[in-house]
């Protein structure tokens, strides 16, 4: 019978360490709750915690949101409550982004500034626009492996959010008579009365079941003035997204220092539990810590280590306590080290520390 797999409470269970804005997160909480779900009780479910939730940049995990979000879904049992979601966001929920975006000297402007920040939003979506000779185009685009982890009826319900929130807040500066040339979606055709709700709020016929989330915009759109331009409302903006972009920056690396650290903490628990039976191979010690060799090797990267240096570190702290004691002959020490044989281990020692175990024993019996 395989070990049972080993238990990480300190690092992430998601497949990103993305996250996302509490104010998108309170407008589904809202939404939820106005079709008769307990959207509290679902929130507790999946261990989010709104306490936070005044701070203006509050950040939750991203794949937390997405569990709330697909049992929130069921629970209503509205196929279409992103849509629902986003008739009910304002763009100031977006708190400097929403102003920066408002401030805007038309929306070709915006569609840029909304793409250069729209990891503050969310890191588990990508915006990019993209200039062409008629005009533009907006793509949206999200995090494959988070996506990965909810049904499919949940990643086209977050996709209708998206789209739905930039086509809304574009009318709000545009004008009512805004309307993109052409709207693309991953999303299949809205099942029922669904497909004729949807195409009503979007005010036209999108296509659907694309390859990406797309918005076509001619030129003129793009570059007619907005009445709330103000170049120093944008700039003020913009200053303050940088100054929260970098400090959410340190805090991410501070997070993965601490992440990295409990990893190899893990790690070499493991190792020193396996050893005795011989050294494990790496595939097998990255299928106990629920997670692939390249996402074991990449995360030890990031922290600045590898596997070898982990278990090389963790047999000299082991080898080092059981020359300590009198309990162990070096034969042994170099059985319980996992070494096919006591010249492998007298090696190794003597690479890590410059004498031989018994050299090392016999100096620690002197002192």
């Amino acid at each position: 019978m395989s070990p049972p797999p080993l238990r990480l409470p300190d690092l992430p269970t998601s497949p990103t360490c993305a996250s996302a804005l509490h104010s998108w997160l309170l407008a589904a909480r809202d939404t939820a709750a106005r079709h008769g779900v307990d959207a509290d009780a679902l929130l507790r479910e999946v261990g989010l915690d709104l306490r936070t939730a005044h701070e203006p940049m509050g950040r939750f995990p991203a794949h937390l949101g997405l569990a709330f979000w697909q049992r929130a879904l069921q629970a209503s049992g509205e196929a279409l409550l992103g849509m629902e979601v986003a008739l009910h966001f304002m763009p100031l929920s977006f708190n400097e982004l929403g102003y920066a975006l408002m401030a805007s000297d038309n929306l070709g402007q915006m569609y840029l500034r909304l793409a250069r920040f729209a990891h503050i939003v969310t890191d588990a979506a990508d915006i990019r626009f993209e200039p062409t000779a008629g005009g533009g185009e907006l793509v949206l685009a999200g995090d494959a492996q988070l996506l990965g982890s909810v049904d499919e009826a949940t990643r086209w319900s977050i996709f209708d959010y998206a789209v739905l929130t930039i086509v809304r807040g574009s009318r709000m500066l545009f004008g009512r008579d805004f309307m993109p040339l052409e709207l693309r979606l991953q999303r299949a055709r809205p099942q029922g009365e669904g497909q004729a709700r949807l195409e009503r709020v979007l005010r036209c016929v999108p296509v659907y079941g694309c390859a990406e989330n797309r918005l076509v915009i001619d030129a003129a759109t793009l570059q007619r003035p907005l009445s709330y331009a103000n170049l120093t409302v944008a700039r003020a903006s913009e200053a303050a997204l940088e100054r929260y972009r970098a400090e959410w920056a340190q805090q991410a690396q501070d997070r993965g220092a601490a992440s990295g650290a409990a990893l190899v903490e893990a790690l070499a628990a493991l190792l020193q539990e396996w050893l005795p039976s011989g050294e494990p191979r790496q595939e097998d010690v990255a299928a106990r810590l629920n997670m692939t060799l390249r996402t074991l090797q990449r995360r030890l990267a990031e922290h600045g280590t590898n596997y070898r240096e982990v278990l090389n570190a963790t047999r000299l702290r082991l080898a080092r306590q059981h020359l300590a004691g009198a309990q162990c002959s070096v034969s042994e020490i170099a059985f319980l080290l996992g070494f096919s044989e006591v010249s492998a281990f007298t090696r190794a020692f003597r690479r890590w520390t410059g004498q031989a175990p018994s050299t090392w024993r016999q100096q620690g019996e002197q002192s």
